[in-house]
């Protein structure tokens, strides 16, 4: 025979429990010692264990269990009944639950939904400023949920999965980057622009802002933010630019215009033979004219910027100056110019540019002579 303690762990009950059904009498010991009060359990009281776990599993209660170790026949079989009829009565009270509950939430999904576009589509992107120095400041994104009541701080799991890492309230809702915003409302203009709400929350001591932006496509419903500082940044401060102040130097190999084929991360990603990205290229051509003159063709236009030898160089009417590097690599007998890409991600995301791939169209020209 087995002590409790040993009983308990071979059947993962506790001890407590054994000593509780055995003052119901639904599990008594075969032997307790008068002198120390120790319990004893035969092998066979494990397969009783076992039996109990299972009715209790089916939902009988402790009473029921007992009744029914201690029925004949006939009254197990009536015992057994009624407790079937009782599981069919509350599946299906259950049933009749569950579908209410799906009409309720199908009429309320409707009503959000429609408030929110109806919300979205009057106030848009032009809803007036209106201050809440609460949020000025950097705020990082710390983690990406299906809706707030998911984020938990301290699972491991709560990360963030969206395409940023940082968002800055700027005074007066000054916008950068696609960002800006006034009071409950962070405004998203990349693309046709959003106007998503945020919430400010406490959880054990901290401070947490919730931005949900469902069915807008940005991944998971809810962004979770953390405030860094409360610093009144302007513009030009949260920028990443570039030193431009470079004296022109030709460079006679990059002459010519060169259209796009490919965009990749890294350079050594680029395969000739299998094209990385499907979509259709931002940048449509590059062309380089002698005396630093570059010419940038888009699908809305063409622009004009300054180059020397190895990059472009770039001026923001707000003063901002990036210089994308440019390198040319010749693969299987083809010339291929890659070209930095760097745009806002790179400026205000702080992200590694990746590279346009471009390969020559033209004859290369030759700078003018000087007399």
């Amino acid at each position: 025979m087995e002590k409790i303690g040993d009983f308990s762990k071979r059947c993962e009950a506790t001890v407590k429990t054994l000593r509780y059904y055995d003052k119901l009498g639904l599990l008594v010991p075969d032997y307790i010692d008068k002198f120390t009060g120790y319990r004893y359990y035969a092998p066979d009281k494990a397969e009783e264990m076992r039996r109990i776990n299972e009715l209790k599993n089916i939902g009988f209660s402790l009473d029921e269990i007992k009744r029914l170790c201690a029925a004949g026949d006939d009254e197990k079989e009536q015992l057994i009944w009624e407790k079937r009829r009782s599981l069919e009565n509350v599946a299906a009270e259950t049933t009749r639950k569950l579908q209410e509950l799906a009409e309720l939430e199908q009429t309320f999904n409707r009503k959000v939904t429609k408030e929110r576009k109806e919300k979205t589509m009057s106030n848009n992107l032009n809803m007036p400023f209106v201050n809440d120095e609460r949020v000025i400041g950097r705020w990082e994104i710390v983690a990406s949920a299906k809706n707030k009541e998911d984020f938990v701080p301290a699972q491991q799991n709560c990360k963030n999965q969206t395409p940023y890492e940082e968002i800055y309230f700027l005074p007066d809702g000054e916008e950068y980057w696609g960002f800006s915003w006034t009071k409950d409302y962070l405004k998203i203009s990349f693309g046709d622009g959003v106007l998503v709400p945020y919430e400010l929350s406490e959880i054990d001591g901290q401070t947490f802002m919730f931005i949900n932006h469902a069915n807008y496509g940005y991944g998971e419903s809810v962004w979770v933010l953390t405030q860094t500082d409360k610093k009144r940044y302007t513009k030009h401060e949260i920028g990443r630019y570039d030193d431009i102040n470079i004296p022109f130097a030709n460079d006679e190999t990059v002459l010519g215009k060169w259209t796009s084929v490919d965009f990749v991360n890294e350079i050594p990603d680029f395969n000739p033979e299998k094209r990385s990205y499907k979509q259709e290229p931002h940048l449509k051509a590059a062309e380089f004219l002698p005396n630093g003159v570059c010419e940038w063709t888009f699908a809305q236009g063409t622009y004009k910027h300054s180059w020397t030898k190895s990059a472009v160089l770039l001026r923001y009417g707000d003063g901002g100056t990036i210089a994308p590097a440019y390198e040319i690599r010749c693969l299987n007998g083809t010339d291929y110019l890659f070209l930095e890409w760097k745009s806002g991600d790179y400026i205000f995301g702080k992200r590694k540019p990746g590279y346009y791939v471009l390969t020559p169209v033209t004859i290369k020209l030759k700078p003018p002579r000087h007399s």
